[in-house]
């Protein structure tokens, strides 16, 4: 990358995807990039002159979250500026590579790199195997420091996709996929465990929890599990399951404006 610093947007459910965005931060600023680690779903402004963007979200439905395409879709125009991108998942995504690059692309960037990584599911845990765990989260940071390295030796790649790529990106569009998930994942407040913290309101990205009393769940749960893992007594979790609580950062960390 020419650019002699970087703006790295991520949207980090449980904190899969920060830990892997900081893997790269920490490596561009090695490389002597200046970086800035933002979150995602507070919005993105044009980037100032001689600054890459950079793009680290989480897969979702093969793709990313509705209000993460919403986000992108709100760029403005990259004028030739540099773009790179990172995914974390727990499997396959299939539906975030080539439309990403399209619409980066048409944005007018110039994208010059993707990676994905797998990290530990955040899903239906019913025991957290930390060891399992562990590993995975050091394959992913070493993955995404080399990563960085390539970008910054000009080194690395942005496959264009599979021929299913633009259906899984249409499917994730759809509302069908995420109700479905919400039917799967139904949320429920223990209200003898809640100590009315509000961090679960304050955290949610689709604006889907309103803090009365209580928590008060309305219809647009995407599932993204933070109401779930940051939670300091583990009040939320899915109606009629008991899962384990997954997190791979803490809440300060999330919310830091110094990462």
């Amino acid at each position: 990358m020419k650019e002699s610093s970087v703006d790295l947007y991520f949207f980090s459910g449980t904190g899969n995807t920060l830990l892997a965005a900081r893997a790269v931060a920490d490596e561009l600023r090695a490389g002597g990039k200046k970086v800035r680690l933002l979150r995602l779903e507070k919005g993105i402004p044009a980037p100032a002159d001689d600054t890459a963007l950079g793009i680290a979200v989480t897969i979702a439905c093969f793709s990313t979250y509705p209000f993460v395409w919403d986000v992108l879709e709100k760029l403005s125009a990259g004028e030739g500026r540099s773009a790179f991108a990172l995914s974390t998942m727990g499997g396959f995504s299939g539906g975030l590579r080539a439309p990403l690059r399209a619409l980066l692309d048409k944005k007018g960037f110039k994208t010059v790199g993707y990676a994905e990584f797998v990290m530990p599911s955040n899903y239906a845990n019913k025991r957290i195997p930390a060891e399992e765990n562990a590993v995975k989260i050091r394959k992913c940071e070493e993955d995404a420091r080399r990563f960085a390295r390539e970008l910054l030796e000009e080194r690395a790649s942005w496959r264009r996709g599979g021929p299913l790529s633009p259906f899984f990106n249409w499917l994730a569009r759809k509302k069908a996929p995420w109700r479905l998930m919400k039917r799967s994942f139904p949320l429920e407040v223990d209200r003898n465990s809640c100590i009315q913290c509000g961090k679960c309101a304050r955290l949610c990205p689709a604006k889907n929890i309103v803090m009365e009393e209580y928590p008060r769940f309305l219809d647009r749960c995407v599932v993204c599990q933070r109401c779930v893992a940051f939670c300091p007594p583990a009040a939320i979790s899915v109606t009629g399951k008991k899962y384990a609580q997954y997190r791979a950062v803490e809440y300060d960390t999330l919310v830091s404006d110094t990462l």
